[in-house]
């Protein structure tokens, strides 16, 4: 009976861990998590891999004979099958919701003033340029970052409200914060924008925030660094798509 329990589990370990791998990486595309771990364009790979496991579990059941002559060192070989399997429950278990603060420090190479962010889209400029002046415009974080590297359009937008929404990081001074992702999580770099005026709050760090204020951008070692005089500050849901991508 033991023999034979063994055999049967032997049997089925292959298709276990390759369904269980198809039902994290299927329920993280389907939940929405999968837009904190990667770009948008490598998504739909994730959905086309993780239904490939399934038919490849479903056909290993079907068509695969076991040979109890080849049956050796049973438990030897499901151990083999639980090094796969327990750190991918593990991981989908116990994985952050998001990158944390000190991920944000660790990594802080793109906060403007000490290094150019990589070539960002304009469209967030050219549509802000492009709404009521006498109502604040619609930017990112990284939008404001861009706008400082051209005299031009500082002239543009400096004093001119503007309405961002953002993470709050405190660290040494209040700023708001979003990730850039280029391929997944694991490349994802923050920039930032100070934070001046009244904050209201208290804020908790990484928490969603939906900023209203003036736009600055003085000067600091002759860089111009953009700066939001918030006048009204709101916690917020985070956005469908929480980072920004080149």
């Amino acid at each position: 009976m033991t023999d034979r329990l063994q055999r049967q589990l032997l049997f089925l370990a292959p298709a276990i861990v390759m369904s269980a791998w198809a039902t994290v990486m299927l329920h993280t595309l389907l939940a929405g998590h999968i837009n904190r771990l990667l770009s948008p364009m490598f998504r739909s790979y994730v959905g086309i891999a993780g239904g490939a496991l399934l038919v490849l579990s479903a056909l290993y059941l079907m068509l695969y004979q076991a040979n109890a002559a080849r049956v050796a060192s049973t438990w030897r070989q499901l151990g083999r099958w639980l090094v796969l399997l327990l750190p991918l429950l593990a991981a989908a278990a116990l994985s952050p919701a998001g990158l944390s603060s000190a991920t944000a420090s660790l990594r802080s190479t793109s906060t403007a003033g000490v290094a150019a962010l990589p070539q960002m889209s304009t469209a967030g400029v050219t549509d802000a340029l492009d709404t009521d002046p006498n109502l604040p415009a619609p930017m990112q974080v990284t939008d404001l970052i861009t706008v400082s590297h051209t005299p031009a359009m500082i002239k543009k937008f400096d004093g001119r409200a503007v309405h961002v929404i953002g993470l709050f990081s405190a660290g040494d001074s209040p700023k708001l914060m979003r990730w850039i992702m280029w391929c997944c999580a694991a490349d994802a770099q923050p920039a930032t924008v100070k934070m001046a005026g009244s904050l209201g709050g208290p804020w908790k760090d990484q928490q969603w925030l939906d900023v209203t204020g003036i736009a600055r951008f003085p000067s600091t070692m002759g860089q111009p660094i953009p700066e939001i005089d918030v006048t009204a500050v709101k916690p917020t849901d985070e956005p469908d798509e929480p980072f920004l991508s080149p």
